[in-house]
């Protein structure tokens, strides 16, 4: 039997089991039904009525009686309607009309399970029952029933048995081993095959795919592990080109740093040879320029992009007289030198020196012409010339001053003796003219009717104002002390104005007394620390160039007549420092000239008329000697305005009021 079902497949097991279900369930039926039908208390009960329609006590009854007579004469059952048909079938009488009219109907209308027909002697009797079923009865049933229930279990156990074993345990043995599978990862086990059905094919082929599973697992691992070696070795070269990156990186910002040092120390030469004042131009042995600096551009006026590695002689043309010196440097490794050479640019002259190195190292031949602009330093010999010349005038004037100095003294002083001699007022002057036969008044009248006494105040006059020069002289050229001393500001341009006065009053074409002099003094002003001499030598020179400006923009303003030549002096307190002004209404200057009026050796006159040193060296001796400040300010046509601020107390002077 077990290999019966082995050899079947899944659908056949199924279609016997249920068969098998279905014979055990119709043979209970059939064996139910059987016993119902042979323990029917309707029908064992039957013949306990039949004999009573057929005893000796039988009359004739109407249906009616006849109910009444049964349900007295048995206890089995309860008659509840009855009717009487003849031998013909007709029916006669009823206790109900639900019974058929003939018995002939019975075919037509089957009889309910309830109504029974009792055959008489000459009559047949149908009546509707109800029996009276026992306890006994209604026991057996219920047991038949369990019995029923319990067989009907048994068989359904006995089908799900089989049922699990032939079909859901292969299933569930193929479901665990999958899940088994799935979980663990583990592609060795093996489906178990039950029977040789469509389960153990599944199982088969699933045992089929689990090693082809397995096949292209193991296939998978090794290219996994392949792979895995592969990624180590990429990891080692990843690493070892993250080390040869990180190595180059450093390599690179070693050299990058090393070309940054480089380049800045490049730019740091570069800087130096083009901050050097002198023109440094280096040439190869081809006499091809090299290195071009700043000093060259401001010499020569070529640029350097025009003139690097071109011919010196195209570059630098100029140069060209003194190629064979240039040679014989390079030649023979010797320096050259070449001083005051003249060099004229579009009208503008200047005095060079030129010198030529050699290059010492061997592996490149060339040379280094260094050119030195020694304009300045050549007018500064020349006016240090003239400054020795000046001070031998100086010395000269003052031995002059002191030589005219006597007799002017005799003169003024015979003057005053003259007016002694004419003074009325005077005893002896009195007796004097009696003796020779006059008297004062006499004499007098006589003075002043010929302009005597006129001439006389003139001579005086003239001799004080002498005198005055003579001491403002010997004032100016006096060594003074270079210590500052507390000074009356208002008396040291008192005495530069008088020195103004008397010099281009004497001067050509300069007539200081022709200036209206507007004099704004502050009176509470106090002693100014200064050196007197360089304070005059700074108000002269202002005063010199305003009265030459005056003078030039005089001839343009001809036929204005509301316009005159002025300058105002003014002082006044500004803080701790106290401020001279010196103002002019003269032509003024540009923004340019502004910014360059302290430069040495600038000036705006014509050649011969100006050394240009007279503002830089008033700037210098207010700025550096005095501590103070100088500025101007100025515009075309509004005059120029100088303006000197000179401190109440020196840096010196404070240091030395401060106690230790």
């Amino acid at each position: 039997m077990r290999e019966f079902f082995r050899r079947l497949k899944v659908r056949q097991k199924v279609f016997v089991l249920l068969a098998i279900a279905m014979v055990g369930i119709s043979l209970l039926n059939v064996s139910s039904n059987f016993w119902l039908a042979t323990q029917n208390p309707i029908q064992q009960h039957l013949s306990v009525l039949t004999p009573l329609l057929h005893g000796p006590n039988q009359k004739e009854f109407t249906s009616t009686q006849w109910l009444e007579f049964l349900n007295q004469e048995q206890v089995a059952f309860t008659i509840t309607d009855t009717a009487i048909y003849n031998v013909n079938g007709k029916k006669l009488n009823s206790t109900s009309d639900d019974f058929p009219l003939h018995l002939s109907q019975i075919h037509l209308t089957p009889l309910d399970h309830d109504t029974v027909l009792l055959p008489g002697p000459k009559f047949t009797l149908m009546a509707k029952v109800t029996a009276h079923v026992t306890k006994i009865f209604l026991l057996e049933v219920v047991i038949i029933s369990l019995l029923i229930l319990v067989s009907g279990f048994a068989l359904i156990y006995v089908i799900l048995y089989f049922i699990n074993r032939l079909i859901i345990r292969p299933i569930f043995s193929l479901t665990d081993t999958t899940n088994e599978i799935a979980m663990e990862q583990n592609y060795g086990l093996r489906a178990r095959r039950f029977y040789p059905d469509e389960i153990g094919t599944l199982a088969e082929n699933f045992n089929y795919m689990l090693n082809r599973i397995e096949q292209d697992d193991m296939m998978l691992r090794q290219e996994k592990e392949k792979a895995e070696q592969a990624r180590q070795r990429a990891l080692e070269l990843s690493k070892k080109m993250h080390d040869t990156n990180a190595r180059l990186g450093f390599e690179v910002k070693v050299r990058a740093r090393v070309e940054h040092k480089l380049t800045d120390f490049q730019h740091y030469l570069n800087n130096i040879i083009d901050s050097m004042p002198s023109a440094i131009i280096a040439i190869d042995h081809e006499l091809k320029v090299t290195q071009w600096n700043k000093g060259a551009t401001q010499i020569t006026h070529i640029k350097r992009d025009d003139a690097i590695y071109q011919p010196l002689e195209e570059s630098c043309g100029f140069l060209f007289a003194y190629l064979t010196l240039i040679t014989n440097s390079l030649e023979k490794k010797v320096i050259n030198k070449v001083e005051r050479i003249s060099f004229d640019f579009q009208g503008q002259k200047s005095i060079l020196d030129l010198t030529i190195y050699p290059l010492d190292d061997t592996t490149h031949s060339g040379a280094v012409i260094r050119i030195d602009d020694v304009t300045q330093r050549t007018q500064m010999e020349d006016m240090m010339v003239q400054s020795e010349k000046m001070m031998s005038l100086g010395g000269l004037a003052a031995g002059m001053a002191h030589e005219i100095n006597n007799p002017l003294g005799a003169i003024v002083q015979t003057v005053q003796n003259i007016k002694r001699r004419l003074n009325p007022a005077i005893q002896k002057n009195i007796e004097s003219a009696e003796l020779v036969g006059d008297n004062m008044e006499n004499i007098c009248a006589y003075m002043d009717q010929r302009g005597i006494f006129t001439f006389l105040n003139n001579i005086s006059q003239a001799g004080e104002r002498a005198s005055t020069i003579v001491n403002n002289m010997l004032q100016f050229s006096r060594q003074s002390p270079k210590k500052l001393q507390p000074q009356n500001l208002h008396h040291i341009i008192d005495r530069s104005i008088s020195i103004a006065k008397n010099e281009y009053s004497l001067s050509k074409g300069y007539d200081f007394k022709a200036i209206d002099l507007i004099k704004d003094f502050d009176l509470t002003l106090a002693d100014v620390p200064c050196i007197p001499s360089e304070i005059e030598q700074v108000i002269l020179n202002l005063l010199k160039n305003a009265a030459q400006a005056l003078q030039e923009y005089k001839l343009t303003k001809e036929f204005d007549l509301d316009w005159y030549s002025q300058i105002q002096i003014s002082t006044r307190k500004n803080n701790q420092m106290a401020e001279l002004i010196i103002e002019d209404n003269g032509p003024g200057m540009d923004e340019e000239t502004t910014r360059h009026i302290f430069e040495p050796f600038f000036t705006t006159k014509e050649v011969g008329m100006g050394t240009g040193l007279g503002l830089s060296v008033s700037f210098f001796i207010i700025t550096n000697h005095h501590q103070g400040q100088m500025r101007v300010q100025s515009s075309i046509g509004s005059g120029t305005r100088f303006t000197i601020m000179l401190p109440f107390a020196t840096t010196e002077q404070t240091s030395q009021a401060t106690p230790a």
